[in-house]
Protein backbone atom coordinates (compact mmCIF):
# COMPACT_ATOMS: atom_id res chain seq x y z
CA UNK A 1 0.00 0.00 0.00
CA UNK A 2 1.25 3.64 -0.57
CA UNK A 3 0.27 4.84 2.67
CA UNK A 4 1.26 9.30 2.66
CA UNK A 5 0.38 11.64 5.53
CA UNK A 6 -0.45 15.16 4.51
CA UNK A 7 -0.79 18.66 6.99
CA UNK A 8 -3.68 19.91 5.48
CA UNK A 9 -4.14 23.11 4.81
CA UNK A 10 -7.10 23.28 2.08
CA UNK A 11 -9.72 20.86 1.14
CA UNK A 12 -12.26 20.72 -1.53
CA UNK A 13 -16.29 19.66 -0.56
CA UNK A 14 -15.76 15.56 -1.24
CA UNK A 15 -12.58 15.62 1.10
CA UNK A 16 -14.23 17.41 4.00
CA UNK A 17 -17.35 15.18 3.60
CA UNK A 18 -14.52 11.77 3.10
CA UNK A 19 -13.06 13.15 6.75
CA UNK A 20 -16.30 14.19 8.58
CA UNK A 21 -17.44 10.42 7.64
CA UNK A 22 -14.26 9.23 9.57
CA UNK A 23 -15.16 11.14 12.13
CA UNK A 24 -18.59 9.89 12.54
CA UNK A 25 -17.16 6.30 12.27
CA UNK A 26 -14.68 6.72 14.87
CA UNK A 27 -16.92 9.31 17.18
CA UNK A 28 -20.37 8.81 16.93
CA UNK A 29 -22.81 11.82 17.74
CA UNK A 30 -19.17 13.40 19.18
CA UNK A 31 -17.85 13.41 15.78
CA UNK A 32 -16.72 16.38 14.38
CA UNK A 33 -19.08 17.98 11.28
CA UNK A 34 -18.08 19.99 8.55
CA UNK A 35 -19.04 23.35 10.33
CA UNK A 36 -16.09 22.30 13.54
CA UNK A 37 -13.13 20.48 10.95
CA UNK A 38 -12.88 23.73 9.13
CA UNK A 39 -12.23 26.20 11.54
CA UNK A 40 -9.90 23.53 12.99
CA UNK A 41 -8.13 23.07 9.02
CA UNK A 42 -8.07 26.89 9.20
CA UNK A 43 -6.72 27.46 12.64
CA UNK A 44 -5.81 24.53 14.66
CA UNK A 45 -3.65 21.54 12.45
CA UNK A 46 -5.24 18.60 10.86
CA UNK A 47 -3.23 15.52 9.65
CA UNK A 48 -4.27 13.03 7.07
CA UNK A 49 -3.52 9.72 6.91
CA UNK A 50 -3.83 8.64 2.85
CA UNK A 51 -3.46 5.23 1.33
CA UNK A 52 -3.57 6.30 -2.24
CA UNK A 53 -6.15 9.23 -2.47
CA UNK A 54 -8.40 7.83 -0.13
CA UNK A 55 -8.48 9.72 3.66
CA UNK A 56 -7.66 6.72 6.46
CA UNK A 57 -6.87 8.35 9.33
CA UNK A 58 -7.36 11.90 10.86
CA UNK A 59 -5.47 13.39 14.06
CA UNK A 60 -6.61 17.04 14.98
CA UNK A 61 -3.97 19.62 17.32
CA UNK A 62 -5.29 22.73 19.38
CA UNK A 63 -2.34 25.01 20.59
CA UNK A 64 -2.96 25.56 24.16
CA UNK A 65 -3.21 29.69 25.09
CA UNK A 66 -2.27 29.45 28.47
CA UNK A 67 0.71 27.46 27.57
CA UNK A 68 1.74 28.02 23.93
CA UNK A 69 4.39 24.63 23.72
CA UNK A 70 1.50 22.48 24.60
CA UNK A 71 -0.59 21.04 22.12
CA UNK A 72 -3.58 19.23 22.39
CA UNK A 73 -4.39 16.50 20.25
CA UNK A 74 -8.73 16.86 20.10
CA UNK A 75 -9.79 14.03 17.88
CA UNK A 76 -7.34 10.85 16.27
CA UNK A 77 -8.89 7.97 14.45
CA UNK A 78 -8.13 5.53 11.87
CA UNK A 79 -10.98 4.14 9.43
CA UNK A 80 -12.04 0.66 10.96
CA UNK A 81 -10.90 -1.27 7.97
CA UNK A 82 -7.06 -0.09 7.91
CA UNK A 83 -6.95 -1.01 11.95
CA UNK A 84 -4.86 -2.92 13.65
CA UNK A 85 -1.77 -2.52 10.38
CA UNK A 86 0.18 -0.14 12.60
CA UNK A 87 -1.05 2.84 10.77
CA UNK A 88 -2.46 5.04 13.91
CA UNK A 89 1.42 4.45 15.48
CA UNK A 90 2.49 5.76 11.80
CA UNK A 91 0.11 9.57 12.16
CA UNK A 92 0.96 9.85 15.67
CA UNK A 93 4.62 9.30 15.33
CA UNK A 94 4.54 11.55 12.45
CA UNK A 95 2.58 13.96 14.23
CA UNK A 96 4.53 14.16 17.72
CA UNK A 97 8.08 14.65 15.30
CA UNK A 98 6.18 17.53 13.77
CA UNK A 99 5.51 19.15 17.15
CA UNK A 100 9.20 18.75 18.21
CA UNK A 101 10.13 20.39 15.06
CA UNK A 102 7.60 23.46 15.58
CA UNK A 103 9.39 23.76 19.28
CA UNK A 104 6.45 22.47 21.18
CA UNK A 105 7.54 20.50 24.61
CA UNK A 106 4.58 18.74 25.57
CA UNK A 107 1.24 17.10 24.56
CA UNK A 108 -1.92 16.08 26.01
CA UNK A 109 -5.22 14.61 25.02
CA UNK A 110 -7.76 12.43 26.98
CA UNK A 111 -9.32 9.07 26.06
CA UNK A 112 -12.45 6.76 26.91
CA UNK A 113 -10.87 5.05 30.12
CA UNK A 114 -12.42 1.69 27.75
CA UNK A 115 -10.86 2.45 25.17
CA UNK A 116 -7.94 -0.33 25.99
CA UNK A 117 -6.27 -0.03 22.18
CA UNK A 118 -6.12 3.74 22.57
CA UNK A 119 -4.81 3.30 25.84
CA UNK A 120 -2.22 0.83 24.57
CA UNK A 121 -0.90 2.93 22.43
CA UNK A 122 -0.70 6.35 23.89
CA UNK A 123 0.64 4.57 27.36
CA UNK A 124 2.73 1.50 25.97
CA UNK A 125 4.02 2.46 22.44
CA UNK A 126 4.53 6.04 23.35
CA UNK A 127 5.26 6.55 26.91
CA UNK A 128 2.32 9.36 27.65
CA UNK A 129 1.66 9.33 31.33
CA UNK A 130 -2.07 9.51 32.61
CA UNK A 131 -2.45 12.69 34.35
CA UNK A 132 -5.97 12.81 35.79
CA UNK A 133 -9.15 11.03 35.97
CA UNK A 134 -12.17 13.31 34.23
CA UNK A 135 -15.65 11.72 35.62
CA UNK A 136 -17.72 13.81 33.06
CA UNK A 137 -15.63 15.06 30.77
CA UNK A 138 -18.19 15.66 27.87
CA UNK A 139 -21.19 15.66 30.48
CA UNK A 140 -22.85 12.79 32.63
CA UNK A 141 -21.56 9.07 32.22
CA UNK A 142 -18.24 10.38 29.47
CA UNK A 143 -15.40 9.82 31.55
CA UNK A 144 -12.05 10.27 29.91
CA UNK A 145 -8.50 9.84 31.13
CA UNK A 146 -5.99 12.51 30.86
CA UNK A 147 -2.85 11.51 29.05
CA UNK A 148 0.64 13.86 28.52
CA UNK A 149 3.75 12.87 27.12
CA UNK A 150 6.72 15.60 27.45
CA UNK A 151 8.64 16.05 23.84
CA UNK A 152 12.49 16.18 23.66
CA UNK A 153 14.42 18.71 21.03
CA UNK A 154 16.78 15.56 20.37
CA UNK A 155 13.84 14.21 18.44
CA UNK A 156 10.73 11.42 18.63
CA UNK A 157 10.40 8.45 18.17
CA UNK A 158 8.18 5.69 19.46
CA UNK A 159 9.15 3.27 22.42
Amino acid sequence: MNYQIELLTDYEQELLDQLVALETEAFGVGALNKWHLVPFINHGRVFVLYNQKEPIGLLELLRDFSSPELAYIFGFSIKSEYKGQGLGTKLLDYTLNWLVQQDFKRVELTVAPDNKVAYHLYKDKFGFAEEEYRSAEYGRNEPRLVMSLELSTDGWSEK
